[in-house]
């Protein structure tokens, strides 16, 4: 089956604010795990505390490293919202506009098709499941925190592949025959 790939603005919109929000969020993840992370920063933060003759001990370096990223982190929570707002957003369009080429079980569809298809339902059910943890953190129940956080931090374990995926299709579609789909997403038409 031969899809049109023509994109309207709305189609464009969505799908350019839930990349941004999810490469924003993918930031805040990758500074708090790595230059951010607050036993690094407390070093850094005795480290310059020495240099003008002030001690404190780890615990201390540590607790003023977690208001440091907390401020930093707030953007992970906002942009979620965002995530969310768009994801909402996305499932709405499609059963409006009955996007047919994602569907898996289109009988019309190439195996190709239906594997795309499949790739993107499992990426918006982890996105679902992201949004859905990252909110019961926020908001929900005490008891769950653990398990809601452990599911969340998984994330990353599907997002970088479909990142990965994702960029692959589109050098793959450039390449063969759907040419000048950037230009069709970001401009509409080729």
């Amino acid at each position: 089956m031969k899809t049109s790939h023509e994109f309207p603005l709305v189609h464009r919109l969505i799908h350019w604010g839930l990349a941004f929000a999810m490469l924003v969020m993918l930031l805040t993840i990758f500074l708090r795990l790595g230059w951010m992370e607050k036993n690094h920063m407390a070093a850094i933060i005795q480290q310059g505390l020495a240099k003008i003759s002030v001690t404190i001990d780890s615990k201390q370096a540590v607790s003023i490293a977690k208001m440091i990223r907390g401020e930093m982190f707030q953007w992970h929570i906002y942009f979620g919202y965002a995530v969310g707002v768009f994801l909402s957003a996305r499932f709405i369009y499609m059963a409006k506009c009955g996007l047919h080429y994602l569907s898996p079980f289109n009988p019309l569809a190439s195996l190709q098709q239906k594997m795309q298809a499949w790739v993107y339902w499992l990426f918006y059910l982890g996105v679902t499941a992201s949004i859905m943890t990252g909110l019961l953190l926020k908001f929900g129940p005490e008891s769950i925190e653990e398990l809601a956080e452990t599911v969340h931090k998984l994330a990353l374990w599907y997002f970088i592949p479909f990142i990965v995926l994702h960029l692959a299709g589109i050098v793959f579609a450039e390449a063969g025959h759907d040419k000048g789909i950037v230009s069709k997403m970001i401009g509409g038409k080729s």
